[in-house]
């Protein structure tokens, strides 16, 4: 069984969502469709979206409300719901929640594939047809969209987001932050640099500076 950071081997979970957009309501299908743990809450600072229910479950007010319901023992644990990487907005919600002590479990669809023997961080979920491939490590807080594909010894950081379709192949390392777009395939051995932007349908056949972004075939620096 792969080793799963405050995960798997963990009970059962009551999650608070931080971030009810569209990207927070696909977080918290996914919970559903695990099966594991229930979703209680939402957490977003949008003031008309507390004045709702988003999947039929309320809005909580901004962080310091979610941090408050959480010492009330109004949930167990909480998941990143923000899908835009390039204003840190997830690195930031997920250091508010390892600050107060707020758990994150790793949450896999039962329809990905996850090799016993990948390492994979806390906060992480892993969505449907996703595949983690031998000895691959996938950091904390990463997302691992539909069909997307990590494969062998592969390094993931911290924060990094994969969409749709991506295929990552062995050896490759992703540094913390970056975002590659759908249908991207990175070749192997490549490494993409911290916060760095890798286009829908790009090619990535050479190493990626920190903060760049690249797009095309062979994927070129904009």
């Amino acid at each position: 069984m792969p080793h799963f950071e405050g995960g798997l081997e963990d009970p059962l979970m009551r999650l608070s969502i931080f971030g009810a957009g569209a990207h927070g309501r696909a977080v918290a299908d996914l919970v559903t469709e695990e099966g594991r743990h229930t979703v209680l809450a939402f957490s977003d600072a949008d003031p008309a979206l507390r004045a709702q229910k988003v999947l039929g479950v309320p809005v909580l007010g901004d962080d310091e409300d979610l941090v408050v319901a959480f010492r009330q023992a109004a949930f167990d644990g909480a998941l990143t719901g923000v899908g835009n990487t390039a204003l840190g907005a997830r690195r930031h919600i997920f250091g508010l929640l390892r600050t107060a002590g707020i758990p994150s479990p790793v949450v896999v669809h039962p329809r990905a594939a996850v090799s016993a023997s990948a390492l994979v961080g806390a906060g992480t979920v892993v969505f449907a047809g996703s595949v983690i491939g031998a000895r691959a490590v996938v950091g904390a807080n990463v997302v691992c969209y539909s069909g997307s594909i990590v494969e062998h010894d592969a390094s993931l950081e911290d924060h990094v987001y994969l969409s749709p379709g991506v295929v990552l192949s062995g050896n490759v390392t992703i540094r913390e932050g970056a975002f590659v777009g759908a249908g991207a395939v990175v070749v192997p051995g490549i490494e993409i640099g911290r916060d760095a932007v890798v286009a829908a349908g790009a090619v990535v056949t050479r190493n990626v500076p920190p903060a760049a972004t690249v797009a095309g075939i062979p994927a070129r620096v904009r």
